[in-house]
């Protein structure tokens, strides 16, 4: 069956179901970061459709994050305050707990949805009903620095557009690879919360206990991690529908471990304490350091969840660690140390140390240095997204609109193929320039 036909089929068994519209929950949890909130939420509101609520959950801000809510004056956004202040987890946790759709998309407050390719979306969780729905997010960096020319612009990539919706069970796609610390054979088709779609009656139905849907510190790979365990009836489409963006005050630049700035370092010593208050702390600390917050959330996750038949392979997990530490800035040493601690409570300081006797340095494989390759000659970069007077979160997906158009659609229906909607993109982000 050509994409067409597949297409009107979906269309035509959508009228005959007479089922209601789903209601898509669009999260935004926040605290002091007003400046980005104001136009993250401007993403949503957007967004054409009765049929979505925007949940913006509140941790306790101390700055004017409830006046830059309360001035839009609109029935779908709700805003929603911890009344205390919670860990990250805790914030994330409540979000998903107010939130009443059939779907849930969260991201950050500086982060963003493109309103106008929304109604794909919202077509495939029709015809698909599916637990969840993955797909490619845009990266946007706000102009903030003046020095660093990548800021305030966006790359458009051939392969990662208009590409079909395709099932997948996470367990079965997934797993080992999980378990192997092969985690470019995961990403992007995983199931996510954060910069994806998943169903209420999933996010239920794989809950470690009521009312508690995150069990470890970092909320969308915790998700991520139970989901792939668990398994489900998950759709991956090769398409940008949400953009994310990073900035000084983004939890990732503050939590990375290599904060140098006041705006990151406060925040990040915060964060810490939080997290040693949050009753689901992680079983062992993983410093701020990206690889080893994976593992911790891995380790959690699998002893929380009662998930031991889902063996892990420490020595590519510590190999994965240890190379990273080694090749960036940050302490070499505390990763070790952390590491060799976790060692003697699984019994796995053999496979530790015949690794820091003689560690491989992190290479880059041909094949991702060939990928690396292609996808800068198969995409194309505007250096500056703004309109003429802003350039933010905002501006950003109204650029992702103007350029990707409605060329998705129209591919599904077959009036237009993919070369010709790439050939489209090119000569429509000429006009942006």
């Amino acid at each position: 069956m050509n994409k067409a036909s597949e297409f009107e089929r979906g269309k035509q068994a959508s009228r005959r179901s007479g089922a209601p519209m789903p209601k898509v929950s669009i999260v935004i949890p926040t605290r002091e970061r007003a400046e980005y909130l104001h136009y993250s939420i401007q993403t949503a509101l957007a967004i054409d459709d009765a049929d979505i609520e925007i949940l913006i959950n509140d941790n306790f801000s101390q700055d004017h994050t409830r006046e830059v809510v309360e001035a839009f004056d609109d029935p779908r956004l709700v805003y929603k305050n911890t009344g205390r202040r919670v860990s990250m987890r805790e914030n994330y946790n409540d979000a998903i707990a107010n939130a009443t759709g059939d779907y849930l998309i969260s991201f950050g407050d500086d982060d963003g949805i493109i309103p106008g390719q929304f109604p794909f979306l919202r077509k495939i969780l029709e015809d698909y009903q599916p637990d969840g729905v993955s797909w490619i997010r845009g990266t946007y960096g706000w102009p903030e620095d003046a020095s660093n020319k990548k800021l305030g612009g966006m790359r458009f990539r051939r392969d990662n557009l208009f590409g079909d919706a395709y099932r997948y069970d996470p367990k079965e796609r997934n797993l080992q690879a999980l378990l192997q610390c092969r985690l470019n054979d995961i990403y992007p088709v995983t199931p996510n919360l954060y910069h994806g779609c998943v169903s209420r009656a999933y996010i239920d139905r794989i809950a470690p206990t009521e009312g508690v849907f995150l069990n470890s510190l970092i909320p969308d790979v915790n998700f991520e991690y139970r989901a792939t365990i668990e398994g489900g009836d998950f759709v991956h489409v090769d398409h940008m529908f949400t953009v994310n963006g990073y900035a000084k005050k983004s939890t990732g630049g503050a939590h990375s471990g290599n904060a140098t700035d006041k705006t990151q370092v406060d925040p990040a010593k915060r964060f810490e304490l939080e997290n040693e208050a949050d009753p689901y702390n992680d079983l062992f600390n993983h410093a701020r350091f990206v690889p080893l917050a994976f593992l911790a959330t891995l380790e959690t996750v699998r002893e929380r969840g009662g998930y031991a038949d889902a063996k892990v392979d420490y020595h590519a997990w510590y190999k994965f660690n240890l190379q990273v530490a080694a090749k960036r800035k940050h302490p070499f040493e505390s990763v070790k140390t952390i590491l060799q601690d976790y060692a003697k409570r699984t019994n796995t300081t053999q496979e530790l140390d015949a690794l820091l006797q003689d560690l491989p340095k992190l290479k880059r494989t041909p094949k991702e240095i060939w990928g690396r390759a292609t996808e800068i000659v198969r995409s194309l970069r505007l250096d500056d997204v703004g309109d003429g007077t802003e350039n933010t979160i905002m501006t950003a997906v109204n650029t992702c609109d103007a350029v990707l158009g409605q060329s998705y659609g129209q591919i599904q229906s077959g009036d237009l193929s993919e070369t010709q909607a790439w050939r489209a993109v090119k000569q429509r982000a000429g006009q942006q320039k």
